[in-house]
């Protein structure tokens, strides 16, 4: 004689509750935080470039704090009439074509205007008219240059390294390596484009104690510069400083050596910026099944 055991309808049986809703909600605001970002920088790039407006990168260390390397220039068209002793302009000269300068106004006459770099030590040798002035920046972003130049860099690898891992079909695997080579492609722009520390020489004097030198950061970070037999200074991005060298080496040559400097939350935020591919490697998982009891 056979038995039948009753089988009670809740309690015994686990079910899967997948998770999709939450995750498919979060993911639908991301993406329309991304469209409506990327649809208001579309709107204001299209006003800018309709009113006349260009943009440069500063690749050069002439304007010292008001304008570091890397700092990203936007300019309007101006009527040169308008512009007074102090105002910075943009322009391009015959003399030097392809190339566009933005310096600042030291003198105005009836020839037209009169320029100079906020650290060079002379004048530009030229005079400009409304003929040379492309505009006058209506502003200066520290470092977002740094961004557009490396954009070819982090654009080529990002799709290398998105077609290379599109053959993994395990989603942890495929993301995590995306993540690793999101970071191996961001390490390679900056070593190529040098954005966080470089010191450049402008002038060094001879003299009877040794050597004089003139030097500016034209790196993100607080460098400190140590001359070796001379002093040390601390600079920011474009700041000028001058070290005195007593002892140069056997030829006659001097050495200076320049360490980030940053306090001990500059140092904190760092690591915690360089942890940041880590952690969303650890971050990444599968979506487990939750269990009903």
């Amino acid at each position: 004689m056979s038995q039948t055991a009753a089988i009670p309808l809740s309690g015994t049986l686990d079910r899967p509750v997948l998770r999709g809703r939450a995750v498919s909600r979060s993911e639908t605001v991301l993406a329309w935080t991304v469209a409506v970002v990327a649809a208001v920088l579309l709107t204001a790039a299209v006003l800018f470039l309709s009113a006349g407006g260009r943009w440069f990168v500063v690749e050069t260390p002439s304007m010292g704090e008001a304008a570091p390397v890397g700092t990203l220039v936007l300019d309007l068209p101006v009527d040169v009439d308008t512009l007074a002793v102090g105002d910075v302009v943009s322009f391009a000269t015959d003399a030097n074509p392809g190339v566009v300068y933005t310096h600042r106004i030291i003198g105005i006459d009836a020839e037209g205007l009169h320029t100079r770099g906020d650290i060079n030590g002379a004048t530009d040798p030229w005079t400009l008219t409304q003929h040379d002035v492309i505009g006058a920046p209506v502003l200066l972003v520290p470092h977002l240059g740094w961004l557009f130049r490396a954009a070819p860099i982090l654009l080529v690898g990002t799709l290398l390294i998105w077609t290379l891992t599109s053959a993994f079909t395990d989603r942890v695997t495929r993301t995590c390596l995306r993540i690793a080579g999101g970071a191996l492609t961001t390490s390679y722009a900056a070593f190529v484009l040098k954005p966080f520390v470089n010191v450049t020489t402008i002038t060094n004097t001879s003299s009877p104690h040794g050597v004089e030198a003139t030097i500016v950061s034209s790196g993100i970070f607080p460098v400190r510069v140590d001359a070796h037999g001379g002093n040390s200074v601390h600079l920011v991005d474009g700041q000028v400083g001058r070290v005195v060298i007593e002892e140069l080496t056997k030829n006659g040559h001097y050495q200076l050596t320049s360490n980030i400097d940053l306090d001990p939350m500059g140092w904190a935020a760092l690591v915690l910026v360089c942890l940041v591919p880590l952690v969303l490697c650890l971050a990444v998982g599968r979506v487990e099944p939750v269990r009903a009891s």
